[in-house]
C-alpha cells in the first residue's frame, strides 16, 4: 500500500541506516515488503542508498507532492486518504467527483501540475509544475447552507496560523486571498454539494506559490511566492501538513464553538485592517474604511460615519 511506503519513509527521514529487520519489526510486515516498497520509492525518484549487510538510507531530500511524501508527514485525520496525480485539469474536479462517491471527510486530491486551476471570479490560477500546491480536501460540515461560505474565511484564517508557525507572516485579503509583503501567494475556493436544505459536502480548494523562482510578467504585479519573499526553499509536503493539521483545528473549532472564536483568529492576520479600502463590485467602486468582518462573514465597510456589511466585493489593490 501507498500509505506503508508513506510510513518507511517517514521512518527513514531522520537521515540514520535502517535494516530491513528493522523497518519490517516497527511497520509489522515482511523484509521482503520492506525491500519493495524501498523499490517502489526508489522508482518514484526518492535518494534512498541500499548499504550492504547494513540497510537502507535516504541519502537525499526530493521535494515531491505525493502521497508517500505527505504521509511521512501526515499530523491528524486529514489526508489519511490521498489521492496523488502528477497533472490534472484541477483538484476540484477529481475531489466533486469523489465527495459524490461518499468518500470520507477529509479525502484530499494533490497534483504536482494543474492545467486548468481556478480562483476567485473564475480567474485562471497560474501553477507551474513541482514548486507549488495544489490540492482540495472534502468537508462534510453539519451546517445549514447559509454558513458554507464561512468555511472560506475559515480555511484562511487556519493557513494564515499555520505559516505564521513556520516564521512566513502571511496576510488575509478579504474575502479568500494569502498575501505575503502586500502581494498574493495562495487562494482559497470553495464549492458545495447540496441535497436539498442540507450540505453534502463541500470541496475546499486551494492553492499556494511556495518554491516559484519567476512570476510572469503580467502577474508581477499583484503575485509572488514564498520562496521569492523569504529567500527560503521550503518542503511542500511538509507544509501541506502544517496546512492541514491546523485546518482539521480550526474547522473543529467552528464546529463546536461557531464563528465567533474563527473570526478572532481572522482579524489577527487581516490585511488593511482600519485602513481605506476600494471594493468593486459588479464594475463599481466602493470607498471607505475597512472595520473588520462580522459574525456572518461579512466584510464591515465604513463610509461618513455608517458601517455596512458588504457580502460579496473585491478589495481593490491591484489593476489587471
Amino acid at each position: 500500500m501507498a500509505s506503508t511506503r508513506g510510513k518507511v519513509l517517514n521512518l527513514l527521514q531522520d537521515g540514520a541506516v535502517w535494516s530491513g529487520q528493522e523497518l519490517a519489526r516497527q511497520l509489522n510486515i515482511s523484509r521482503t515488503a520492506i525491500w519493495k516498497h524501498i523499490e517502489t520509492l526508489k522508482q518514484d525518484g526518492y535518494a534512498i542508498e541500499t548499504i550492504p549487510r547494513k540497510g537502507y538510507q535516504l541519502s537525499g531530500q526530493t521535494d515531491r507532492l505525493d502521497e508517500p511524501a505527505f504521509v511521512s508527514f501526515r499530523k491528524g485525520r486529514f489526508g489519511q486518504v490521498v489521492h496523488a496525480y502528477d497533472q490534472v485539469d484541477t483538484t476540484q474536479r477529481i475531489a466533486h467527483e469523489l465527495a459524490q462517491k461518499g468518500v470520507l471527510e477529509g479525502t484530499l486530491v494533490i497534483s504536482e501540475e494543474q492545467t486548468a486551476g481556478r480562483g476567485q471570479l473564475g480567474r485562471n490560477w497560474y501553477n507551474p509544475s513541482q514548486v507549488n500546491i495544489a490540492a482540495s480536501v472534502i468537508l462534510r460540515p453539519a451546517l445549514p447552507i447559509r454558513d458554507a461560505s464561512k468555511l472560506t474565511l475559515m480555511a484562511a484564517s487556519a493557513f494564515a496560523r499555520a505559516l505564521h508557525a513556520q516564521g512566513i507572516t502571511a496576510t488575509i485579503k478579504w474575502p479568500n486571498d494569502l498575501l505575503l509583503n502586500g502581494k498574493k501567494i495562495g487562494g482559497i475556493l470553495t464549492e458545495m454539494q447540496t441535497e436539498g436544505d442540507r450540505i453534502q459536502a463541500v470541496i475546499l480548494g486551494f492553492g499556494l506559490n511556495v518554491n516559484s523562482d519567476v512570476i510572469p510578467d503580467e502577474l508581477a504585479h499583484r503575485a509572488t511566492s514564498i520562496k521569492l519573499e523569504t529567500n527560503q526553499t521550503y518542503r511542500r509536503s511538509e507544509l501541506l501538513a502544517h496546512l492541514l493539521a491546523e485546518l482539521e483545528t480550526e474547522y473543529d473549532l467552528f464546529l463546536a464553538s461557531g464563528f465567533g472564536p474563527v473570526r478572532t483568529h481572522w482579524l489577527e492576520h487581516a490585511a488593511y485592517l482600519n485602513e481605506p479600502v476600494t471594493l468593486t463590485a459588479s464594475g463599481k467602486p466602493r470607498r471607505g474604511t475597512m472595520r473588520g468582518i462580522s459574525e456572518e462573514g461579512a466584510l464591515l465597510l465604513e463610509h461618513e460615519g455608517a458601517v455596512e456589511p458588504i457580502y460579496s466585493a473585491e478589495i481593490a489593490v491591484w489593476n489587471d
